[in-house]
C-alpha cells in the first residue's frame, strides 16, 4: 500500500513538472527589443503627418532594442523643436506589453503668420547706432513684413518684405524642405531689390565712414536659389547659385574706386556656393548640449562678366557642454578666409559683422580678408518656468510665455590679417584682440534671445552692451 502511494505521488510530481515545462516554453522570453505600433498625433492642425514622422528615428511596424527607443525618445523630442514648428513637442510611450509600444506625440504648433512692423535700425548693432551714429534716427528702417512660417504644413516659409527709411528694400523669399517622396531634397528662392542714399565707403579708426547723398548712391537687385540636400537628421548639403547687380553714384566711387573693384561703378557677379553642416545641438536657438560643425565655400564671378574671382571660405564649430547642476559651457571657434587677389570693398567682412565679433569691440569693425576667433561662455541657470498669460485667450500659442535666465562670464579672442584697401589707422589688424566680461542671456519663445553684457577689453576699455541674438 505504501509502495502503490509512493508510485501515486511520484506520477503526480511528473506530470506537474511536465505542466509547468511546458507553460514556460510557451511563456514569452524576455527581449531587450521592442516593435512600434500605431505612432497618434495630437495638437498638429497645420503641420502634416509626414513631416512630424521625417524627425522620428523609428517607425511604425520597426522592431528596435529598448536602449535605442529610449535614447530616440528623448533625441526625436529635440529634433521636433528644432523644426521651429512647435512650442511645445512631448513624446510619449504607450507600452501595450514587454514587447510591444505605441507612441502619443503631443504638440502645440507656434503661430505662423506674423504680419510685423518694420522699425529697425539700419546700422550693424546698437552700438553703432547709439555710440558712433549718435542716435540719428533717420537711420532706422521701416515698413512691413510678413512671415507664414508654415505655408502649406510643409514647413515650407514664405517671407515678404516692403522697407522704406535708411534704405528701401523689396524682398520675396520661398523655401520648403522636401520636395521628393522620401523627404531629403529641398529648395529655397530669393529676390530681392535695395536702394541707399547713404553708404559706408571707408573706416579710421575702425569707425565706419558715411556719405550721405540727396540722391540715391547705390541700388542693389539679388536673386538666387538654393537646393538642399539631407541624407540623416543632422546633416545637410546646399548648393546654390546667385546673381548680383549692384551700380553706385560716381560720387561713391571718387571716395573709394575700390568700392565695387577696379573704378566701376557697376558690378555684375554669378555666385555658385557649397555649406555642409552637422548640426547636433539640443535647441537651436539657444543649444545648451551638442555640437554644431559648418563649411561654406562661395565663389564670387564665373567668368561670365569678368568683374569679379573671389573664393570665400568659413568653417566653424561650437560645442555646448551640460556641467550639471544647472551649469553650462559653450565654445565657438571661426575661421575665414577670402582669396580673392583683389576684394572690392562692398564684398568686404570682418569683426563688427555678422556672423563675426568679439564681445567689447562692438563699435569698431575691423575688416580683412583672414578672420580667426574664439568665443565661450560658462554659464549657469537661475531660472527656468513657464507662465500662465491667458487662459481664456482664444489663440492657444499665446496662453503660456515660457522663459529661461542664465547668467554667464566669458571670454572672447580674435585675430584679424591684414586690413582693406581705403581703411586707415589700423591698430587692430594683425593684432590679437581679447576680451572678457559677466551677463545675463533671457531667451523665451518664438527663439527671441536677448543678451545684456558688461565687457572689458584687452586694453581696459569697458561697457555695457546689449544684443538680440545668441552670442554662441
Amino acid at each position: 500500500m505504501l509502495q502503490r502511494k509512493a508510485w501515486i505521488l511520484w506520477v503526480g510530481m511528473l506530470l506537474i513538472a511536465s505542466e509547468v515545462s511546458l507553460l514556460a516554453l510557451q511563456a514569452p522570453a524576455k527581449t531587450d527589443s521592442v516593435t512600434i505600433g500605431n505612432i497618434y498625433l495630437n495638437g498638429n492642425k497645420k503641420t502634416l503627418r509626414s513631416i512630424i514622422l521625417r524627425e522620428l528615428d523609428f517607425e511604425e511596424g520597426e522592431t528596435v532594442s529598448k536602449a535605442d527607443f529610449e535614447r530616440a525618445l528623448v533625441l526625436d523630442q529635440q529634433k521636433l523643436m528644432n523644426t521651429r514648428l512647435f512650442v511645445t513637442a512631448e513624446i510619449v510611450p504607450l507600452y501595450m506589453s514587454d514587447t510591444d509600444v505605441e507612441v502619443l506625440i503631443n504638440m502645440q504648433e507656434r503661430w505662423y503668420v506674423f504680419p510685423v512692423p518694420i522699425f529697425r535700425l539700419a546700422d550693424r548693432n546698437f552700438t553703432e547706432w547709439w555710440v558712433n551714429q549718435k542716435r540719428d534716427f533717420s537711420r532706422v528702417n521701416f515698413g512691413a513684413q510678413l512671415y507664414h512660417m508654415n505655408l502649406t504644413g510643409r514647413n515650407d516659409r514664405l517671407s515678404a518684405k516692403l522697407q522704406f527709411g535708411f534704405t528701401k528694400q523689396y524682398a520675396l523669399d520661398y523655401s520648403v524642405p522636401y520636395i521628393n517622396k522620401n523627404q531629403k531634397l529641398g529648395m529655397s528662392f530669393g529676390i530681392s531689390f535695395a536702394t541707399n542714399k547713404a553708404v559706408s565707403y571707408a573706416s579710421n579708426g575702425h569707425r565706419l565712414e558715411f556719405y550721405d547723398g540727396e540722391d540715391v548712391l547705390r541700388r542693389t537687385f539679388s536673386t538666387g536659389t538654393a537646393f538642399t540636400y539631407r541624407p540623416s537628421f543632422y546633416t545637410k548639403h546646399t548648393w546654390n547659385i546667385g546673381y548680383s547687380r549692384i551700380s553706385v553714384a560716381d560720387t561713391v566711387i571718387d571716395l573709394n574706386p575700390n568700392y565695387l573693384g577696379n573704378d566701376q561703378t557697376l558690378q555684375e557677379a554669378f555666385l555658385l556656393g557649397y555649406n555642409f553642416t552637422i548640426d547636433k545641438r539640443d535647441f537651436v536657438s539657444y543649444p545648451l548640449k551638442g555640437s554644431v560643425f559648418r563649411f561654406d565655400a562661395d565663389q564670387y564671378g564665373l567668368g561670365v562678366f569678368n568683374d569679379m574671382n573671389m573664393l570665400v571660405t568659413r568653417i566653424s564649430f561650437a560645442k555646448f557642454l551640460d556641467l550639471g547642476d544647472k551649469f553650462y559651457l559653450a565654445n565657438r571657434a571661426d575661421l575665414y578666409k577670402n582669396f580673392g587677389e583683389t576684394i572690392p570693398y562692398v564684398r568686404r567682412a570682418g569683426f563688427g559683422y555678422n556672423p563675426d565679433f568679439i564681445r567689447g569691440y562692438e563699435k569698431y569693425v575691423v575688416e580683412s580678408d583672414f578672420l580667426l576667433s574664439h568665443r565661450t561662455s560658462f554659464k549657469y541657470q537661475v531660472i527656468e518656468g513657464v507662465t500662465n498669460l491667458n487662459k481664456r485667450s482664444i489663440i492657444p500659442q499665446f496662453k503660456t510665455l515660457p522663459y529661461a535666465f542664465y547668467l554667464k562670464t566669458f571670454m572672447d579672442l580674435g585675430y584679424s590679417g591684414d586690413p582693406l584697401d581705403n581703411n586707415e589707422n589700423n591698430f587692430y589688424n594683425n593684432k590679437l584682440i581679447a576680451s572678457f566680461g559677466l551677463g545675463l542671456d533671457i531667451v523665451t519663445y518664438y527663439d527671441f534671445v536677448m543678451r545684456l553684457e558688461f565687457s572689458v577689453t584687452e586694453e581696459g576699455n569697458t561697457g555695457f552692451y546689449f544684443n538680440f541674438r545668441s552670442a554662441l
